[in-house]
């Protein structure tokens, strides 16, 4: 789902940087590496509130549907071989 161009879009790391840690304890580890932190992305919804909630109940049935089908197609695969 694209987002609007209007969207207002940031990156936040999950863990604190290491500048922010206190620095009163001696460290045991050593920092982890830029490309072992992981990223979120967080938006701002272009929905309103109830409106956001209909559509997260909606693709939860949707996605809960395709597995129905997709374990209906296994199980007839399976049934013929």
């Amino acid at each position: 789902m694209n987002a609007p161009a209007n969207s207002t879009e940031f990156s936040l790391p999950i863990a604190p940087s290491p500048a922010s840690l206190p620095q009163t304890d001696a460290r045991e580890t050593a920092p982890a590496a830029n490309d072992a932190i992981c990223w979120i992305e967080v938006r701002q919804s272009p929905y309103a509130p109830d409106h956001q909630v209909e559509l997260l109940h909606l693709q939860a049935e949707a996605e809960a549907l395709l597995l129905q089908l997709q374990t209906l197609q296994q199980k007839r695969c399976n049934g013929q071989a």
